[in-house]
């Protein structure tokens, strides 16, 4: 089934839907970018018809869990839960997955900065084709779901910089408008950056593997293929953003040793074969080549690879800057 993305999500969702949806973040350390992260998502929490917020503190560090705390006590939709050891983010996942009752569970990444609308647009997926059992938005820095680039250079994973003062929310609105018409990319697996999963799903193939991805690499790609095994589609909301920074939990020393163990067992399981078939598909999708050059040529000056210099500025700062260009062009 084709599928045309609308260009907003509809304002009555909260009010006729009879999704429930949860959203889970675990989180082991990386202050500031939970900082950012749980403001971002108390700013448009009532207006996504959101249920309960569930943190899994995988433990962490004293200034993180405080500020867990404190955060839990300030909004009576969050639930905390505490780990009194490192359990890891696979298994720390499956607990938040274990304790919610939703129809919908967005596992999101605690780098991460939600956008208005994010999680009405994801649900509206779900409700619109009831095949499907997981969805995922695009991204500045998340694999093949990213615009405009999905490859750096140097042939890594691309980290997208919005252009000079350009705020999260207001790209998010461009690349809204941007992807107006555009046909829902139905893909072959969806990058666990903001990784939303029907209940359904859980039931037929159960919950993520942790004696093949104990520490959180590559568990995604792996249930992703679980479930498209078992006959679920798995779409990209191409309307919905979701701002990554990319995660400071992990030293790079382990995130490499993470890395390079997640895709060995991720062969192993499924085969190097599948993976770069995956990588192609993914790729090579109409929708989403079509999204990628539609941003890149709506901006055809700006240097995405380029870190932006920030000088005194924080990133708070940079986040919520105005931008220049959209304020003219909607």
């Amino acid at each position: 089934m084709n599928m045309p993305i609308q260009n907003q999500a509809s304002p009555t969702d909260q009010h006729t839907s009879l999704i429930t949806h949860n959203v889970i973040v675990c989180v082991h350390n990386g202050y500031s970018d939970v900082v950012q992260c749980l403001q971002s998502l108390a700013h448009t929490w009532e207006a996504e018809g959101l249920g309960n917020l569930i943190l899994v503190d995988d433990y962490s560090d004293d200034e993180t869990a405080d500020y867990l705390n404190e955060f839990a006590k300030d909004h009576d939709y969050a639930t905390l839960i505490r780990l009194d050891e490192q359990h890891f983010y696979t298994r720390a996942a499956n607990i938040g997955l274990k304790f919610s009752t939703a129809t919908l569970n967005t596992l999101l990444n605690s780098d991460t900065i939600v956008t208005p609308s994010w999680a009405q647009k994801i649900r509206s997926l779900f409700e619109r084709d009831p095949n499907i059992g997981i969805v995922g938005p695009l991204s500045n820095a998340a694999s093949t779901q990213s615009i405009p680039h999905v490859k750096s250079a140097a042939g890594q994973t691309a980290i997208n910089h919005l252009p000079d003062g350009m705020s999260v929310e207001r790209f998010a609105d461009a690349i809204s408008h941007l992807a107006s018409g555009l046909i829902v990319p139905y893909v072959p697996v969806i990058h666990g950056f903001c990784y939303t999963i029907h209940r359904k799903v859980i039931d037929k193939i159960g919950y993520l593997d942790e004696e093949n991805f104990p520490t959180g690499y590559g568990e995604e790609n792996d249930y992703s293929f679980r479930a498209d095994d078992a006959g679920f589609a798995l779409g990209v909301a191409l309307n919905s953003f979701v701002y990554h920074a990319k995660s400071k939990s992990y030293k790079p020393e382990q995130q490499q040793e993470f890395t390079r163990a997640g895709h060995d067992a991720l062969a192993r399981k499924h085969s190097a074969w599948r993976i770069e078939s995956v990588i192609k598909q993914m790729e090579n999708q109409p929708s989403l080549k079509t999204i990628r050059e539609r941003v890149a040529d709506f901006w055809p000056e700006h240097d995405w690879l380029k870190p932006p210099e920030l000088n005194h500025e924080t990133l708070e700062d940079h986040i919520n800057s105005e931008p220049a260009r959209l304020g003219r062009a909607w």
